[in-house]
Order: structure tokens, then sequence, then C-alpha cells
């Protein structure tokens, strides 16, 4: 497969114009990337754009969205990571799909260790090859998260968590605090339309998983789109042992 998007590079889209609106972005104070991690980012639109054509990764591969939403939304948790200074630190990120955000995390910080998690086999290989063909230092997984959370060397295993689009923020708490060390931080991207719903819904999973939300961080979107939200949640004491349930008892608890 990677041969194939190799030997079809000529029909690929330029992404770097799109790229460079991003320099200098209010919502990413304090993330410095270098020319060759934006040259990076640049191969990894390409890359993802290409292997779109063959598997199903995200929707839409344009430029203003892939780049203006997508790219920028995983530039922010990269921001983040720094902030909390835990740019050398394991990360690990649930549903992962396209890549989104964690193949953009793990450019943007290459000190950090990123595990990446679907359920998909397709998508695994897709996220395996662009990791290998960036020289990033990540993993992908074919696993469900409430399985591989109960093996050994995964639980309570990992400093941060992401899970972005995987569903609400009670079901990603529950799937990825297992994860998580004592004081390890999931960072939860929301939009604001739900924001103040998911967050009471979300109030007794946060005291059965002894967590709590530290900062509510809100940045504009391109236009026609919600404004973006990072939810930095901490994880205070270890996760009880019966937590996460099985799938099933999970997706009936949410009908």
């Amino acid at each position: 497969m990677a041969d194939d998007i190799e030997a079809g590079k000529g029909d690929q889209v330029d992404f770097k114009q799109a790229l460079a609106l991003l320099h200098g972005h209010p919502a990413l104070a304090g993330l410095e990337l270098s020319e060759s991690q934006w040259e990076q980012l640049d191969q990894f639109c390409q890359f993802l754009a290409a292997y779109n054509e063959k598997v199903n990764l995200v929707s839409n591969t344009s430029a203003e969205t892939l780049v203006g939403r997508h790219i920028l939304d995983g530039l922010t948790v990269a921001a983040n990571i720094y902030l909390s200074k835990m740019s050398r630190g394991k990360l690990i990120d649930i549903g992962s799909g396209g890549g989104l955000p964690a193949m953009v995390v793990a450019i943007a910080c290459p000190e950090l260790e990123v595990t990446m998690v679907d359920s998909v086999g397709k998508k695994v290989i897709f996220l395996n090859e662009a990791g290998l063909h960036l020289g990033l230092n990540t993993r992908a997984l074919a696993a469900r998260a409430e399985e591989l959370s109960r093996e050994k060397g995964e639980r309570a295993s990992y400093d941060l968590a992401t899970a972005r689009a995987v569903g609400t923020l009670a079901l990603t708490l529950e799937l990825c605090l297992p994860f998580l060390k004592r004081n390890g931080i999931y960072l939860a991207q929301k939009t604001t339309g739900r924001l103040e719903d998911e967050l009471k819904e979300a109030k007794p999973m946060m005291r059965e998983l002894e967590c709590r939300v530290e900062q509510i961080k809100t940045f504009a979107q391109m236009p026609g789109v919600e404004d973006s939200v990072i939810l930095v949640i901490r994880k205070i004491d270890t996760t009880p042992h019966y937590y996460p349930r099985p799938w099933a008892k999970i997706k009936a608890s949410k009908t």
C-alpha cells in the first residue's frame, strides 16, 4: 500500500499554504515547531489524502478541512501537552481512525511515545505505515479499549490520553482513565454545543473514576464550525478494578 501511495505522488494536493496559515495561531501559544516538523505535517496530509482514496479514513481531505480543522485540533492538543510539561511521557489515543489527533501530536512532540488504538484493522495498518513513513515514535494496535486496558503493561501505564470523536465525555472517561497513571491527564476534545450537558452527564462517572476537570480551554474554529474545547482532566487516584465495564454493559447504560 505504501509503495502505491509513493508512486502516486504527482497527483497529491499541496497543503503547505493551508499549514502556513496556522503559524502564530492564538490557539497554539507555547508550541514552537521547526521547519522539518511543518514539512512532516505536510507529508502526513499528503499520505492521508492518498491513502483515503483506498481506505475510508476521513470524510473530507480538502486542505481547508484537513488542515483548518483536523490538523489545528491536533496541534492544540500538542500545545496543551507542552504547557503541562508532559512532552516526554507516554500517550494513548483511543479510536485513532485516520490518526487525528495522535499522528499530529507525534509530529509536534517527537519525544512522546504515542500508542494508537483502533478496532478496525485497515485503519491500524494505515497508522503503522504512516508512522513508519514519517519516522515517528508511534505504534498502532488493533484492539478494543475496554479489553486492552486490562492487559498487563497497558493499565495505569500512560501519562496522557486522547479520544477524539469517540463518544460522550462519560463514555470516553470510562475508556481512557484506566490507561492513565495516577496524576495522568486526559485531554478531552469537545465542541461548545453540548459541553454543558456532557459535563453534567459525566459527573457521576468522574466521581467513580476519581478525576477532576482542571481547565476548560475554548478556541475558535474555521467559519461555520462550532468552536472547539479542550478539557484538561486529571486522574486523582487508582481506577476501580471493575472499570471499564464490558462493552455490552457500557452500551446498555447509554440506552
